[in-house]
């Protein structure tokens, strides 16, 4: 047995693979082999109801995920996806290569502080902007500074925080 093929077995199967099909049947495809599935179209229309706001409140909850507090973000990110689903999109159309949230807000943030603006209304300039606007943006030597310098900031807390913790003597090796 070569190392490719050791690599090959070592590899667990997914817990659960998620699917659904143009007539309404939800499947989950264990990986040890067990499938479940649930055809929707079976169900009364209060539980239709009560899977529909589910499905709502964990989209629009996921938008926030990663606001960390950040309320403009939060509500910025709730609104985008409320927008879309108003306007039949359910993911934002974006152009590969284009940047996630927390770069996003990394951008607001520094713009904000640059021009000393509202974070909730450069947040949704940001958000509204072209990917070649972002990167433009980025590019200016001002921008790019105030995000070293977050960035930074950032790190310093996180050190800090690692030096309040534990210290590196109770680290197991295992040796």
């Amino acid at each position: 047995m070569n190392e490719t093929t050791a690599a090959e077995e070592a590899k667990t199967p997914a817990f659960c693979k998620k699917s659904w099909d143009a007539n309404g049947v939800g499947t989950f495809v264990f990986g040890n082999g067990t499938t479940v599935s649930l055809d929707v179209n079976e169900l009364s229309d209060d539980q239709k109801f009560n899977l529909m706001m589910h499905g709502l409140m964990q989209k629009g909850g996921d938008s926030y995920a990663s606001a960390k507090g950040d309320f403009a973000l939060g509500i910025a990110s709730v609104q985008k996806v409320c927008d879309q689903l108003l306007n039949d999109q359910w993911v934002a159309s974006r152009a590969s290569g284009g940047e996630g949230k927390p770069r996003s807000s990394e951008l607001a943030q520094a713009l904000a502080n640059i021009k000393k603006l509202d974070l909730a209304a450069v947040t949704a300039a940001v958000e509204g902007a072209s990917d070649d606007q972002r990167k433009a943006w980025r590019k200016h030597p001002a921008v790019a500074a105030e995000i070293a310098r977050l960035r930074a900031e950032k790190a310093a807390a996180r050190a800090r925080a690692a030096e309040s913790s534990e210290t590196a003597d109770t680290l197991d090796l295992g040796m």
